[in-house]
């Protein structure tokens, strides 16, 4: 986990992006509010995947703009 991923502000916007974006995609899928167990695990399963993959192109992006930040650093 880096820095990045350990900010408070971060975890905000990429939730929040993460539960926008899953609910469209359910939206599209023909499940406009999840109603049943097998719903809220594929809504859970979305958020999760969208979750992941924005932290991994916000870290790019931080890499590519700048990569001595210290945002990158694990620890």
């Amino acid at each position: 986990m880096s820095n990045l991923e350990k900010k408070w502000w971060f975890n905000a916007l990429a939730g929040a992006v993460s539960a926008f974006c899953a609910r469209f995609v359910l939206d599209q899928a023909g499940i406009p509010d999840p109603a049943g167990a097998a719903q809220w695990t594929l809504f859970f399963f979305c958020v999760l995947g969208f979750w992941r993959g924005f932290s991994f192109l916000a870290w790019l992006a931080i890499l590519l703009a700048w990569p001595r930040s210290p945002l990158l650093d694990s620890k």
